[in-house]
């Protein structure tokens, strides 16, 4: 593989909306990088969806994967990280279960920053022909 080159930018974006405030990153954009990053990765989504269905043991959970347990483990700490999964001990296992509301709200968060209100949108678009045109007359066929 060659290594990725990443490139510097030299000049200020011109749109100051997109620049950001400062050089840390805000608590939800946090959150919504952990959440994608773990999103990113098919291994994970497999677990996510496994754990739709119901809670399961870390060893449940290996046995519908060709990977190693410790490979698994390090998933589901990825998960975890982005509050996905929920873990509980109970005895010598750990059951993980979806969390479910955590997926959802991260879900509408990132969409929500699409949203723009109703008056900006009318403001941008066109206004809209209230004239209805009739419809085109067709040939009639001559029948045989």
């Amino acid at each position: 593989m060659h290594p990725v080159k990443r490139l510097k930018m030299k000049e200020p974006l011109e749109n100051p909306q997109i620049i950001p405030q400062s050089s840390q990153p805000s608590v939800p954009d946090r959150h919504l990088s952990k959440f994608f990053k773990a999103l990113s990765d098919r291994t994970r989504r497999e677990i996510l969806r496994l754990l739709e269905r119901h809670p399961r043991s870390v060893g449940e959970i290996v046995d519908n994967f060709q990977l190693s347990q410790p490979t698994i483990s390090r998933h589901l700490s990825v998960l975890r990280e982005a509050d996905l999964v929920v873990d509980q001990r109970r005895g010598q296992h750990v059951i993980y279960r979806l969390n479910a509301t955590t997926l959802t709200d991260s879900i509408l968060e990132f969409f929500g920053d699409f949203r723009q209100p109703r008056q900006q949108l009318e403001s941008i678009t066109t206004p809209r022909v209230t004239t209805v045109r009739q419809p085109r007359q067709r040939p009639s066929r001559p029948t045989l």
